[in-house]
């Protein structure tokens, strides 16, 4: 249980920095700085 206690605040932490950078992804879609950061990858 202790491994599932440690894991699950990181769990939350991860998953909430995914979705803030899913957001401001779809937020820069349209500029074209989305393009050319989508280039550079």
């Amino acid at each position: 249980m202790s491994l599932l206690s440690q894991f699950y605040p990181h769990f939350w932490l991860l998953f909430s920095i995914a979705v803030a950078i899913a957001v401001l992804r779809e937020l820069r879609r349209p500029s074209d700085d989305g393009d050319s950061w989508r280039d550079k990858h």
